[in-house]
């Protein structure tokens, strides 16, 4: 009788370590499934992130991504004194070009000039789609070198619009720029992007593809 009991002890004490186990294997399973969870998660989150910062149409940054970059930049600059400019820039006659040529070439237009702000503006400078047809650009430098950078694109999307054939373009596109530098008067991102589409518009009322700045006819 003894000797049954202690083959039934032996047994029990093999199930006990067998359900032991597992039970472990099933802690370390849901462990595992919760951690493999959460970097999916991350990523997943990280990615969100990184589209929430982009324009999928143009691939410049977003208008959002555009303010937190600029605060922090302004606020740098005028902390050591450094010149700073920000452009506003529109695509004339938007409306009539989609109305004509339908909302494919006017998609298009827009990507003609995102291409052309990411080749004529430097690797430092902040460069949005600030929304519809209109782009803004944050630059390091006098307003001197702003307008300069202005000219360059403005010129660049005139001329690859007309000499671009691979694409659906109804018709050769031009943008009006408007230019300011941060100055005592003008020290906020809001006052600046006011005033550089002030100026904005002041080019388009000039005739259009054209740059306007402060003190410049």
């Amino acid at each position: 009788m003894a000797e049954v009991w202690a083959d039934f002890s032996r047994l029990s004490t093999i199930e006990d370590a067998a359900a032991d186990v597992a039970e472990l294997i099933a802690v370390c399973f849901v462990g595992l499934a919760l951690h493999l969870m959460g970097r999916a998660e991350k990523v997943e989150i990280s990615s969100l992130r990184r589209e929430a910062n982009v324009d999928h149409l143009t691939g410049l940054v977003s208008r959002s991504f555009f303010h937190r970059a600029a605060e922090r930049r302004i606020e740098l600059y005028k902390r050591n004194g450094l010149p700073l400019a920000c452009a506003v820039l529109d695509v004339d006659n938007f409306k009539s070009y989609n109305d004509r040529y339908g909302h494919g070439s006017g998609d298009e237009a827009l990507r003609c000039v995102g291409r052309v702000l990411r080749e004529s503006t430097r690797a430092d400078d902040v460069v949005a789609r600030y929304g519809g047809e209109e782009f803004v650009v944050l630059m390091g430098g006098s307003i001197e070198d702003a307008i300069e950078v202005a000219e360059r694109v403005r010129h660049g999307v005139e001329l690859e619009s007309v000499t671009e054939n691979e694409t659906p373009l109804g018709s050769s596109v031009t943008v009006s720029v408007g230019v300011v530098a941060l100055t005592e008067d003008v020290s906020s991102l809001e006052k600046l992007v006011e005033k550089a589409d002030d100026d904005l518009y002041r080019a388009k009322r000039a005739g259009k593809n054209r740059v306007a700045a402060v003190g410049r006819r």
